[in-house]
């Protein structure tokens, strides 16, 4: 539990009256540094939009009764012929393939020695885990059976 006491619940027209409080003072304190406003000139006439020709939104108008600056510009006709887009898709292809071949020629081997290096690595692993398994108890016993028959030839061993 903290020792702090829980401050006193204000009421829904206390908080209000709080904050219009704290929203006075602050209103005032920027005025206080503003300075004086700046005096705004009056407007000379006033603009009556029903006066005024806008459309409206849901109104429809007629593509040849659109000033020249709202009109869609017409998709001018291709210059170029099929030929010379045809020669550009050639060279393109061209310059795609060099930087394949290129990209393939600088990766490539540094991509193939790491992996034939992480495949090294496994193999040695599993060799050695496999000569543990089954070379070295077939190594023991043999080793083991040769010791045995060659005991009757050493001499006892002498306290």
């Amino acid at each position: 539990m903290s020792p702090w006491p829980l401050p006193p619940r204000l009421e829904p027209d206390d908080d209000l009256k709080a904050a219009d409080l704290l929203l006075g003072k602050a209103d005032a304190l920027l005025k206080r540094h503003r300075g004086p406003e700046p005096n705004l000139p009056e407007p000379v006439e006033e603009v009556s939009l029903e006066e005024e020709d806008l459309p409206v939104l849901t109104e429809v108008v007629a593509a040849e009764n659109l000033p020249t600056a709202l009109k869609a510009p017409q998709p001018s006709p291709s210059k170029r012929p099929a030929s010379a887009l045809a020669e550009q898709l050639i060279s393109l292809d061209t310059e795609v393939s060099r930087a394949v071949e290129a990209w393939f020629h600088a990766e490539l081997p540094e991509i193939v020695a790491r992996e034939l290096d992480k495949l090294g690595a496994r193999i040695r692993e599993q060799a050695l885990a496999h000569l543990r398994a089954t070379l070295l108890p077939a190594l023991s016993a043999h080793i083991s059976h040769h010791l045995e028959k060659n005991t009757d030839v050493l001499p006892p061993d002498e306290p």
